[in-house]
């Protein structure tokens, strides 16, 4: 008699735990379902706006290709090459020179325009000067987050020179300089920039502009490669909702090394690398060749570009077309 109360309160006690276990599982299936719809929803909207942008037309390479190129420490090296990044439609043959300025022609007809990009470090500058000097547009630092502390800081000629450049004809576009080390940080950079931005009109897009420092202080030194890839993308994706063009700022390095393009293949591209010509596979939308221009109107040396694109030209999209 014993053992069979003994074996009821058993199977009582097994039935409870059994519904209990049953009712944790479908809140977790509920919970999960959820969380799923809500990212689904998330990478659809971020989706969208790379898919438009990335519906040009281009050539590609295919899975057996590769990419050679030189590593500081091991020379020559072979990278697999991406097929589903656009490859590059430089032509070597169309580049001219002329002492710092540099443009592109396609049948004889120049199709770039040539532009600088500043920061405080220019100190005074004479706007009227540059434009006579052929210069078309200027990238300009809204600001950047400290390496060490991790603080948010406006660019301070930010204002001066944005208004500068524009009431001397200039077209203007901004760069930030980020040290993110979570989506979180990239987005709250990218609000950051769009609050300095509002006051004004911009023709050129806006950029993100991660760079390695380097050193045990800096807050990003070991950042892991698809964190990188995950700011960026958080980045231009809340600028391109905004209503402003996104575009990606790297070194030939750290792009092919850094960074899955892959993934950030929709978002125009600003390539660093300063060379007689470039050397970098995929496709890019701007140029910066130099470091060390010289240009009437500022003192000391000046970054200079290219861009293949004219931005003026475009109609910005807006937050509605990108949703």
């Amino acid at each position: 008699m014993a053992n069979r109360r003994f074996n009821r309160q058993q199977r009582k006690m097994i039935m409870i735990i059994t519904f209990a276990v049953m009712i944790l599982l479908i809140t977790a299936v509920i919970v999960l379902s959820v969380n799923l719809a809500d990212i689904y929803k998330k990478y659809q909207a971020d989706e969208e706006y790379i898919a438009v942008q990335a519906s040009k037309v281009y050539e590609y390479y295919n899975e057996k290709d590769v990419i050679l190129m030189d590593d500081p420490t091991y020379g020559e090296i072979w990278l697999a090459a991406l097929d589903d990044v656009p490859l590059s439609s430089y032509k070597q043959e169309n580049l001219r020179i002329q002492g710092d300025y540099r443009y592109y022609t396609v049948n004889g007809e120049k199709t770039s325009h040539l532009g600088i990009d500043v920061s405080y470090f220019q100190q005074d500058i004479n706007w009227q000067l540059v434009k006579e000097a052929g210069i078309e547009y200027v990238m300009i630092r809204v600001g950047y987050r400290g390496y060490e502390t991790g603080s948010l800081n406006k660019d301070t000629r930010f204002d001066e020179y944005i208004t500068g450049a524009t009431e001397a004809g200039l077209h203007v576009g901004v760069y930030f300089f980020s040290q993110a080390v979570t989506v979180e940080e990239a987005e709250e950079e990218a609000d950051f920039v769009l609050e300095a931005i509002a006051p004004y009109e911009l023709s050129y897009p806006v950029v993100y502009d991660w760079e390695i420092i380097g050193g045990e202080t800096a807050r990003t030194e070991g950042m892991p490669a698809q964190m990188l890839t995950d700011c960026t993308a958080a980045f231009c994706n809340k600028v391109a909702k905004a209503g402003y063009i996104p575009m990606v700022y790297a070194s030939k390095r750290q792009a092919l090394l850094k960074t899955d393009m892959s993934a950030l293949a929709g978002f125009d591209f600003w390539l660093v690398e300063y060379r007689e010509e470039p050397t970098y596979p995929y496709e890019f939308q701007m140029w910066q060749y130099s470091p060390e221009a010289r240009i009437p109107g500022i003192e000391g040396d000046t970054d200079i570009n290219i861009s293949f694109v004219d931005y003026s030209a475009i109609r910005k999209p807006t937050a509605e077309s990108t949703e």
